[in-house]
């Protein structure tokens, strides 16, 4: 489809300040922050203020974090953001918009890029509309981050494929992108592997210089090298990285066997409406994409082999974990690339009219249907303003540099305080428990701010002041 040059630039302006608006909207009220959001905040906190990879167990004492999934490519621009503007939660959260922006520029190239214009709109509105993309994407962990040097990596891929795998240039880029991304998470780490794996076994004969693949390996093995340097400082940290990781693929939070624990989140796939939506759109994008190759409309390239796999290995790695949906909003995302284009090409094989223009206009329902989800129902609506992070901010405002604070499982509000004065006990599940568990006990604490667990503590009440502060009680000393 063609457009004049003029509505093209009205559409993009109106893009443009609708990203503008979305994501900065109540970027620093919505979501809540949360257990993972903090753990990582006060990872980039201590390396931007202390230079140490790790958690603040009490001023000067810092638990290590090498083996915990944590990446570079997210802590060390949240880092520079607190070490340059201070430390707050909009400063924590500032490169994670910028991360945002980001993504959606780049969905707009890489289909602009392989399907055209109306399909780049289409694809963007779909994520702008995608309600994970705020409550994954605003807050502090390495979703995102992955998800745009991915992007990045396949744009480069489309231009390298161009090139008939001759230009140096885009494989070295390409490896570098795939490569920082592979550094953000495990599961990017692995993912992105066995795919490049399997798809260049099916590729390898269509290049013709077998030697630029030496480039782009290169490029790819770099940033897992200084990875590798940021992440594991000893041999042992190391070592223990692989079971560490195979622990928390799996469904650690329960005693059930695993192949049960794969037929639990099989059966979502298809019962729950979130699974359920992604899988209609994952069936109908192969099926388009399988269409336009038989038709010879539409060539499946690298980047789209290359995509899909990324997809369908992200599936199959959800299935033996915890069943939380954040597990595969990897792929869940990225379908939205593939499913404007791949509706077109069915469209253009079925006979009857009315189906067919039902079909088409199916993106613009599904759009529709998620600004409204995105609106009223989800849990970053834009008509709700949750407390959590304003009621904590200003509880801790208060709280003066030299006065000794405890947080007892509340790592998250950490970012609130404007000193380092403070110690914490932290417990996440099975596999992580760090700090004193009875440090509410020392009496030279002036403030103690309690979250989940702490009924457990024998704690002198009467010794303090009781304040709700959300889920949280705040405890000042008398």
């Amino acid at each position: 489809m063609t457009y004049p040059n003029v509505y093209k630039k009205v559409i993009i302006s109106l893009i443009v300040c609708l990203t503008l608006f979305l994501v900065l909207f109540h970027f620093t009220s919505t979501p809540k922050v949360w257990v993972d959001e903090g753990f990582y905040t006060e990872v980039a906190k201590n390396v931007a203020l202390h230079s140490k990879m790790g958690i603040q167990l009490e001023p000067g004492h810092f638990y290590d974090t090498s083996t915990l999934t944590v990446g570079y490519p997210t802590i060390y621009p949240v880092a520079a953001s607190l070490r340059f503007f201070g430390v707050g939660l909009w400063q924590a959260r500032l490169p994670m918009i910028i991360y945002m922006f980001c993504l959606v520029l780049l969905f707009y190239l890489f289909t602009k890029k392989r399907y055209g214009f109306y399909f780049a709109i289409l694809s963007v509105l779909l994520l702008l509309s995608f309600s994970p993309f705020y409550g994954n994407g605003r807050v502090v962990i390495e979703e995102i981050p992955g998800l745009v040097w991915f992007v990045l990596g396949i744009l480069m891929l489309t231009y390298l494929e161009e090139s008939n795998f001759q230009n140096r240039y885009y494989i070295i880029l390409a490896g570098l992108a795939l490569g920082i991304c592979a550094s953000s998470k495990p599961i990017y780490l692995a993912l992105v592997s066995a795919s490049l794996i399997l798809v260049l076994s099916f590729w390898f004969k269509k290049i013709e210089k077998k030697n630029i693949l030496i480039f782009g390996a290169t490029g790819f093995l770099l940033p897992l090298i200084f990875w590798a340097f940021t992440q594991f400082p000893t041999i042992h940290s190391l070592l223990n990285i692989v079971p560490t990781y195979f622990h928390l693929a799996s469904n650690h939070e329960t005693k059930i066997p695993m192949i049960q624990t794969i037929f639990t989140n099989s059966k979502r796939l298809f019962t729950e409406s979130t699974p359920t939506l992604f899988i209609l759109l994952l069936g109908s994008s192969v099926a388009g994409l399988i269409m336009g190759f038989l038709k010879k409309e539409r060539k499946v390239g690298l980047p789209e082999a290359f995509l899909l796999s990324f997809i369908i290995l992200n599936i199959f790695a959800y299935l033996p974990g915890t069943g939380w949906y954040r597990y595969f909003f990897p792929a869940s995302t990225l379908v939205y690339l593939l499913f404007p284009v791949s509706i077109f090409i069915i469209a253009s094989v079925v006979k009857n009219e009315t189906l067919k223009k039902f079909l088409l206009i199916i993106p613009i329902l599904l759009i529709f249907f998620q600004f409204y989800h995105l609106t009223f129902l989800s849990d970053t609506s834009l008509i709700s303003n949750p407390t959590r992070n304003k009621e904590l901010s200003l509880a801790l405002s208060e709280i003066k540099p030299s006065q000794k604070v405890f947080f007892y499982n509340s790592i998250e509000a950490t970012v609130f305080l404007k000193s380092t004065n403070y110690s914490q006990y932290l417990s996440m599940g099975d596999y992580l428990e760090i700090g004193d568990k009875n440090g509410p006990l020392d009496p030279s604490f002036d403030y103690i701010l309690a979250g989940g667990g702490f009924g457990a503590v024998n704690f002198p009440v009467s010794l303090y002041k009781k304040k709700t502060v959300d889920r949280y009680v705040l405890y000042k000393k008398i």
